[in-house]
């Protein structure tokens, strides 16, 4: 199925978009590094280090989708499903994820990550572990 123009436009735009946020302004673990970029809308890209350089898992959301990666789980995708506050107490924001990785989510996040302004290593990682080189 092609994708819409308009999509992977908005998609490219919102990759280019894609600020870090400070680093003192996550949370913490002893061991482990992390990376946040975040963009309008809900795209971020999550990166975590379980040493120099040594990328443990990766996570992409857009468009109320996912696509990540980690040593313990492999590569996934999925759609995010959110809040419902008229069920506060049933329903929390969550992932659901594929069956298996769905090849139009992977399609757009590979248009994302190619307009991610971060250093060409890290998105050459990045790609790497999705499989999006």
């Amino acid at each position: 199925m092609a994708l819409h123009k308009s999509l992977l436009e908005t998609i490219a735009d919102k990759g280019s978009r894609l600020r870090e946020v400070r680093k003192d302004l996550l949370r913490q673990v002893p061991g482990q590094t992390q990376r946040w970029f975040q963009g309008p809308d809900g795209c971020d890209l999550f990166l975590w280090y379980g040493g120099p350089g040594a990328l443990s898992q990766v996570q992409a959301t857009f468009e109320g989708r996912v696509v990540e990666w980690s040593k313990a789980e492999g590569l996934r995708t999925g759609r995010l499903v959110s809040f419902n506050p008229l069920r506060p107490l049933d329903d929390r924001g969550k992932l659901e994820l594929d069956a298996r990785p769905d090849a139009e989510t992977l399609q757009l996040a590979r248009v994302l990550l190619e307009s991610v302004q971060v250093d060409e290593l890290t998105m050459m990682l990045v790609r790497k572990q999705l499989g999006l080189r």
